[in-house]
């Protein structure tokens, strides 16, 4: 049996802990070689102590080593699971507070709005580096991402044709088996089908397992008279919003309203954050870059001063894990694996966007690819949301791949957070101001 080389790059992120349990009982990882990396050591610490615990209770011989070194990490890799970036929190709370400053107002700037452009363009920096050594140092390794934003950066890897590259993310299904605890059933109750843009997937059909009917009028029933959609509980993903647009567009978005707003400017006024228990996350950031920006996820690994969520009861529930070492063993044995949802190109899942669009959309991985299911056609309002985000990404990528500012600032010009060619220019110049060094596209 052949012995895999699986590197983690951002090991100090709170996936390590759900990606080495994954390697604990199939005989395929016998004698694995998990490589941590981390550019923090006192993360990369944290990380390598919990594993070596988790990896006390597996079936098979496993091996981790820990690194700074990302290159010694890379070397005869078969897979490369990423889940960093630089100055995290530190980053975010400018990526907020610089449109701020000519008028712009997002609550989170992750993936969308002026936030989710500069955030995009400081990784897809950071990783065009990372697919410049993949190809030296382990040129037939697959890279399976789980760094945001997400539909942008699988947008530049599509473009980077030198290394075969996925979009993971628990956002449709760790979300339904959340949901299906609020509403009263067990994680993995329910059997979604859905698609659009990472963070904000559309419900087409739900159903639940082992029934071939549609549950979905239950689904809408019980959503609408749950008291979680109607207001803010302390640990739970806000909903209010979410419930907004499904009574509005008929269609439930998938991603919580603090995702799913970053491509809705038609979320609720300034003004009225306070009465509807919104805030930006401006400050929030900010204080976490004071104590380092990654002390969350160091507490969150050693178990540490970190108040447990009540909902998912059982974090460790099998239905929660994240699956991409599945989905290693799927491409090592040639075995089907069905998947709720994958960032990927489009190829034919959704009948009313572009082929090569990359959208958050069920697959199934068999004969060395992910391979789209179809799902149908998305309605004018969730279709036209999409499209707008499809584009951004693509003229975001576009100018990374340039060095064009002046596709950066197109791009902020036609985000729908942003009102004028005026403040489009402005923010801009900021973020360029305060990014360059790591903007290394753009020198």
């Amino acid at each position: 049996m052949k012995k895999l080389n699986i590197v983690m790059l951002g090991a100090g992120s709170g996936f390590v802990l759900s990606i080495a349990k994954e390697l604990l009982h199939d005989p395929i990882f016998t004698d694995a070689e998990f490589r941590l990396v981390d550019t923090a050591p006192d993360r990369l610490a944290a990380a390598e102590k919990i594993v070596k615990e988790i990896f006390e209770k597996a079936e098979h011989p496993l091996h981790v080593v820990s690194t700074t070194d990302r290159i010694k990490a890379l070397e005869g890799a078969d897979y490369v699971i990423s889940s960093c970036e630089k100055n995290r929190y530190a980053n975010w709370a400018l990526d907020l507070a610089i449109p701020e400053k000519h008028g712009v107002y997002q609550i989170k700037g992750e993936n969308g709005g002026p936030g989710g452009l500069i955030h995009s363009l400081r990784n897809i920096s950071m990783y065009r580096q990372i697919l410049d050594d993949m190809v030296k140092y382990c040129p037939n390794a697959r890279l399976m991402n789980f760094t945001n934003p997400m539909s942008t950066l699988c947008t530049f890897f599509r473009t980077y044709e030198k290394v075969k590259c996925l979009g993971f993310c628990h956002q449709v299904h760790g979300s339904f088996g959340l949901i299906a605890e609020l509403l009263g059933y067990e994680p993995g109750e329910f059997e979604v089908i859905s698609a659009g843009v990472n963070h904000l997937n559309w419900l087409f059909d739900i159903r639940h397992k082992g029934s071939n009917q549609s549950c979905m009028e239950e689904f809408l029933t019980k959503v609408g008279e749950s008291k979680y959609w109607k207001e803010h509980f302390k640990n739970i993903p806000p909903q209010l919003f979410t419930y907004e647009v499904l009574k509005t567009f008929g269609v439930y978005p998938i991603g919580y309203d603090d995702h799913i707003i970053e491509y809705m400017s038609f979320f609720y006024d300034k003004p009225e954050w306070e009465q509807f228990g919104f805030k930006a996350h401006t400050e929030t950031y900010a204080n976490l870059a004071k104590n380092k920006s990654h002390i969350l996820e160091t507490t969150r690994l050693l178990g540490k001063d970190y108040e447990k969520p009540p909902f998912p009861i059982d974090p460790d529930h099998p239905y929660y894990a994240e699956n991409p070492c599945a989905v290693i063993k799927a491409f090592e044995t040639n075995t089907p694996l069905y998947f709720d949802a994958i960032v990927t190109p489009n190829c034919g899942a959704v009948d009313n966007l572009p082929k090569e669009a990359v959208l958050d959309v069920p697959a199934v991985a068999i004969g060395g690819e992910v391979r789209t299911v179809h799902v149908g056609a998305l309605p004018p309002g969730p279709l036209e949301i999409c499209r707008r985000q499809v584009a951004l990404h693509e003229m975001i990528v576009q100018a990374a791949n340039e060095g064009s500012h002046s596709l950066a600032v197109q791009a902020l010009c036609l985000d729908p957070y942003v009102h004028s060619i005026t403040q489009a220019r402005a923010i801009w110049k900021d973020y360029f101001e305060t990014f360059k060094d790591d903007l290394i596209d753009f020198q």
